[in-house]
């Protein structure tokens, strides 16, 4: 594919979506952070139930806890991006998003650490 063709198809993207490309990779690349990290979150719970010995079984179920909240945020985040393509609305950051992480995932790890505080 040649630059012109390349640049040729952008224009097109552009003129479809009403947004660059950049933005396109943008909202692509920040939404899916939150998709692939709540996955990762129920992989290591599912690895943690089953591999290790009961004691740690509290353990998987607060990282369990942990995807379903980044998931949950992953859907706020993807109904809210969606709301700013509607330019009859002002644009709004996503630092409700960033901060209700921040504090989820703070919880997560004092749960955590006194997990580990009270194993024998």
């Amino acid at each position: 594919m040649t630059v012109e063709e390349r640049i040729g198809e952008e224009r097109i993207e552009e003129e479809r979506t009403g947004l660059s490309i950049a933005d396109l990779v943008e909202i692509r690349t920040f939404e899916g952070a939150y998709w692939r990290t709540s996955l990762a979150q129920f992989t290591f719970s599912l690895f943690i139930l089953r591999i290790f010995e009961p004691a740690f079984f509290g353990t998987g179920i607060v990282f369990l806890m942990f995807g379903c909240a980044l998931l949950g945020i992953s859907f706020l985040r993807r109904r809210n991006t969606f709301d700013t393509l509607d330019h009859s609305k002002p644009f709004v950051t996503s630092g409700g998003c960033v901060a209700i992480t921040g504090l989820v995932a703070m919880i997560t790890y004092v749960t955590l650490l006194s997990l580990v505080c009270t194993l024998k």
